[in-house]
C-alpha cells in the first residue's frame, strides 16, 4: 500500500520537550549517559522527536532499542529509527491473525529484554520506556531483586499492571498523572472520534448510516469520546462495570445501561474503550444485524478480536475504503474490516479490532498537542535515572505543574 507519508524526513520540533531540558539542565548533566534503553512505543513522528530528546540528554542511541506497535507504525518513521542506529523491532502476524496482538508483542519484549541483559553489564542498568506494561511485567519476571532497573508506564492498563506486582524497582507513573488524564484524553478522543467519523463515512456502503453509540468504558478516556460523540450529534448510551462510573456518566446527562445482556433496538456502533476484554463473541447476540464494533482501547484487546479474524465467522474482509478483499492479509488486520456471521445476522469489525485512531500517518493527534505526553515521558525518564524508590512513585508534581503551565500557555499562544 502506498504510503502518502514517505516524504517525511525529519522529526517535529517540539518546544515543550526543550523546555523540560531545560529544567533539568540536561546539557551540563547529561543524565541519561550510561543506560541501555528499553522502549516499548507506537512508531510516530512525535515519538521520534522523544528519542531524539533523550540522545541530547545523553542516552547512546546504540544502546537503545524499541519495540514497536505493527497497528500504529508509521513507516517513515521506522525507517528514520533504524537509520539513527536504534534497534527497533515492529512484530506483525505470521500466516494468521488467530492469536492476540499482546502474545507476539511479548516475544518480541522478551528478545528484547535479553539484548539488554547482555548490555547491562557495561551499563549504569537498564531504562525501560513502557506502554501497556509488557516491558515491566517481563522485566519483573526474568531479573531477580536489585538489578538495576527503571520504568516509566505512560498507560493506566501498564500501571494497573505494575501495581499488581511486588515491588522490586521504581516505576514512574505517567499513565494516571493529573496531566495525562485531564488533558490528553480529550486529544485522543478527537481523534478517535474524527477517524471514526472518516471510517464510516467511507463505509456508508457497507454500514449504512449510524447514529446509536453503546459506548463500554467510562474511564477519562471514554468520557472524553463520549462528550465528543455527543457534540457531533450522536445518541450515546453509556455502559461501566462500576456503579460509581456508571453514576459518573448519568450526572453527566448520559443514558445507561445497567448490564450487558438487554437486547439492543436499533442497529449501533459499540465502541469500547476499557483496556481489557470488554464485549467478547458471547455478548453480540444482542446486537442487531448490521452492528459495528469499534476499538477505542488498547491493542486487539476490546473484543477478543484475534477470535473473530480467522474461521467460518468471517463472511468477508474488506480495507479501510471498504473496498470487499478477494483475500486477506493477516500480517496486516489492522488495515481491514471483517464482516462477522452469526445467528441472527452479521457485524463488522473495524481495523481487524484495533484502536481506531491510527491510520498510518506520522502522528493522529498533531504534534504540538501531543508534545504535551512526550513531555511528560521525558521529564519521567529522567526522574528515572536518578529514582531509588522502588514501586509505582508519582510523577514529580513541581515538575508536572511546571509542564502544564507551559503546555497551556504554548496552546495559548497558537491560538
Amino acid at each position: 500500500m502506498h504510503d502518502p507519508y514517505s516524504s517525511l524526513t525529519t522529526f517535529p520540533s517540539l518546544p515543550l520537550l526543550e523546555y523540560v531540558e531545560e529544567l533539568f539542565d540536561v546539557k551540563a548533566t547529561r543524565p541519561l549517559a550510561g543506560f541501555s534503553f528499553l522502549c516499548v512505543q507506537h512508531l510516530l513522528a512525535s515519538t521520534g522527536a522523544l528519542i531524539e530528546s533523550l540522545s541530547r540528554c545523553g542516552a547512546d542511541l546504540s544502546r537503545m532499542q524499541i519495540v514497536g506497535k505493527g497497528y500504529s507504525t508509521n513507516e517513515a518513521v521506522l525507517g528514520m529509527l533504524r537509520d539513527s542506529g536504534i534497534r527497533v523491532l515492529n512484530p506483525a502476524f505470521r500466516g494468521t491473525a488467530d492469536k492476540p496482538y499482546d502474545a507476539i508483542l511479548a516475544e518480541a519484549v522478551a528478545s528484547a529484554l535479553v539484548h539488554a541483559q547482555g548490555e547491562s553489564r557495561t551499563a549504569r542498568g537498564i531504562l525501560l520506556l513502557d506502554d501497556g506494561g509488557h516491558a515491566l511485567s517481563r522485566a519483573h519476571g526474568l531479573f531477580p531483586p536489585g538489578f538495576p532497573i527503571t520504568a516509566v508506564e505512560q498507560t493506566t492498563r501498564g500501571i494497573r499492571a505494575a501495581n499488581a506486582l511486588p515491588p522490586r524497582f521504581p516505576v514512574i507513573n505517567i499513565g494516571r498523572s493529573r496531566a495525562k488524564l485531564h488533558l490528553e484524553a480529550p486529544l485522543i478522543a478527537a481523534s478517535m472520534v474524527h477517524n471514526l467519523q472518516q471510517l464510516l463515512a467511507s463505509g456508508r456502503n457497507l454500514f449504512g448510516d449510524l447514529n446509536e453509540v453503546f459506548l463500554i468504558g467510562y474511564g477519562a478516556v471514554g468520557r472524553a469520546v463520549a462528550l465528543r460523540l455527543r457534540a457531533q450529534g450522536y445518541d450515546v448510551t453509556v455502559f461501566d462495570n462500576a456503579a460509581e462510573m456508571r453514576g459518573a456518566a448519568a450526572a453527566d446527562g448520559f443514558p445507561i445501561s445497567d448490564d450487558l445482556h438487554t437486547p439492543f433496538v436499533r442497529r449501533c456502533v459499540v465502541a469500547a474503550s476499557t483496556g481489557g476484554v470488554s464485549f467478547p463473541a458471547g455478548l453480540h447476540g444482542i446486537l442487531q444485524p448490521g452492528s459495528v464494533l469499534v476499538n477505542m482501547g488498547s491493542s486487539d484487546l476490546e473484543f477478543a478480536a484475534w477470535e473473530l479474524r480467522e474461521g467460518e465467522g468471517v463472511g468477508a474482509v474488506y480495507d479501510t475504503k471498504s473496498r470487499e478483499l478477494a483475500g486477506d492479509d493477516p500480517e496486516a488486520p489492522w488495515d481491514r474490516h471483517y464482516q462477522l456471521t452469526a445467528e441472527g445476522g452479521y457485524r463488522y469489525l473495524l481495523k481487524g479490532g484495533f484502536p481506531v485512531d491510527f491510520d498510518g500517518g506520522p502522528d493522529p493527534i498533531p504534534p504540538s498537542a501531543i508534545q504535551l505526553t512526550r513531555a511528560l515521558l521525558l521529564a519521567g525518564v529522567l526522574q528515572a535515572s536518578s529514582e531509588t524508590r522502588l514501586g509505582v512513585v508519582k510523577l514529580d508534581e513541581n515538575v508536572q505543574q511546571l509542564i502544564m503551565d507551559e503546555y497551556t500557555r504554548l496552546a495559548s499562544e497558537n491560538h
